[in-house]
This record gives structure tokens, C-alpha cells and sequence, in this order.
């Protein structure tokens, strides 16, 4: 049984990679990697409608949602009040960023004491909340899903195609390192952490436009 994240089905494999993997196995090798490169762009890419976020808010023209791949903002409300939809637009689809088309937005968090108190420290209030669908719809998605219609970009399904090839083969030689262990000499692939990579370099090249900022500018 497929699941929504799936970002590819078996039958999109190169034949060299599925015929090498366990049949029974090949399921769970197609959701881990789906995962691990949404892991790796940094938000889920399966489609998802109706999301609704409280944000962090520094109180300038630019709002960063959590997730990348926004693909509409359908709704945003201050401290209860639904805005009218032109006083803000989504300016960046990968990056989640929402930007204020008149007012600053409000700033959320804590402030100095005092008669002429000044912004101290952002923090996520609930004051400030936006509902928006991400994602496109996987092949997983439609597989569960008759009436959905795969719309995920072909780079990000070539990536995945990748990191299934990069498991069942074991392909990390373009990422190993050597070192010396007393006498013994091990190779071994790692990623700019030092840790072992789960997507391979050539995946994370192809996906990099998709990558989610770890932190955003307010």
C-alpha cells in the first residue's frame, strides 16, 4: 500500500534498481526516501491543504511560514480578524514568505515595561495565524486517490529515484572519505555534518531550489 509521501511508485524505478531491491521491501525503501528528502528540503512535499500556522512575527513586511512549496495562502487573521486577501500576497512559493502589501505586520512577542514599552524578543503569540495548501500531489497520493492528478515537479521525483537507487546499491561513492583506524584504512560516505548522508549529493544538487532556509529573516 502506497502512502501519501511517497514521491515515486515502483513502477518508475529504472529496472536496475528494482529488480536489485526485495519486492517486499521495495514499499518501505520508496516512503523512506520519500522522507528523507522532504527531511532534507526541510518541509513535508506531499500536498496539503487547508494547513493553518501561528507565525512568529518581528513586525516588518515579511512573513516566513514553516513549510516551502506554499502553494496558496487562503486566509490570515490578527488576534481573531480575518484580513481582506489584498492586504498580503505570496511572494516566494518555495521559501513560504508572505508579504504585507500595506501595514507591517504586527509584532508578536514580548515587550520592555513601561509607559513607552519597545518590541523585545519574537516569539510565536497565536495572535497571528494563516491557513495555506503546500505540496503537489504525489504519486502515492494518486495512487490512493483516483481523482488527484500527479503534479510533482520531475526533479524532486528524479531525486527520489536516486535515493531508492542510492539504498538498494549502497551508492555513496561520490561522497566517501578515507581515514586511518590504527592499521586499518575505512572508507566510508559522509555529508557536510560528517554524518552519513541519506540523500546523495547528485539528489541534494538537483533538489537545492526546493531547500528550506533553517531560519528565516523577519
Amino acid at each position: 500500500m502506497p502512502a501519501v509521501e511517497d514521491l515515486l511508485t515502483a513502477a518508475q524505478l529504472p529496472a536496475t534498481v528494482r529488480d536489485a531491491a526485495d519486492p517486499e521491501r521495495l514499499p518501505l525503501l520508496i516512503s523512506a526516501s520519500s522522507l528523507a528528502l522532504a527531511a532534507h528540503v526541510g518541509y513535508p512535499l506531499h500536498r496539503r491543504v487547508g494547513v493553518e500556522e501561528s507565525v512568529a512575527s518581528a513586525g516588518g513586511r515579511y512573513l516566513w511560514l514553516r513549510s516551502g512549496g506554499v502553494r496558496q495562502v487562503t486566509r490570515v487573521a490578527v488576534r481573531g480578524v480575518v484580513l481582506p486577501a489584498t492586504a498580503y500576497a505570496l511572494e516566494s512559493v518555495f521559501m513560504g514568505r508572505v508579504v504585507a502589501r500595506g501595514e507591517a505586520w504586527p509584532f508578536t512577542g514580548t515587550w520592555s515595561p513601561g509607559v513607552s514599552s519597545t518590541p523585545l524578543h519574537v516569539e510565536d503569540t497565536g495572535a497571528l495565524v494563516v491557513t495555506y495548501d503546500a505540496g503537489w500531489v504525489t504519486p502515492g497520493q494518486a495512487a490512493l486517490d483516483g481523482t488527484l492528478q500527479v503534479d510533482l515537479p520531475a526533479d524532486l521525483q528524479l531525486a527520489a529515484q536516486m535515493v531508492v537507487g542510492a539504498l538498494v546499491h549502497g551508492d555513496g561513492a561520490e561522497e566517501a572519505v578515507s581515514e586511518s583506524i590504527g592499521g586499518t584504512s575505512l572508507t566510508r560516505a559522509t555529508d557536510e555534518d560528517g554524518q552519513l548522508p541519506a540523500v546523495p549529493a547528485r539528489a541534494r544538487r538537483l533538489v537545492a531550489r526546493y531547500r528550506r532556509p533553517r531560519q528565516g529573516v523577519a
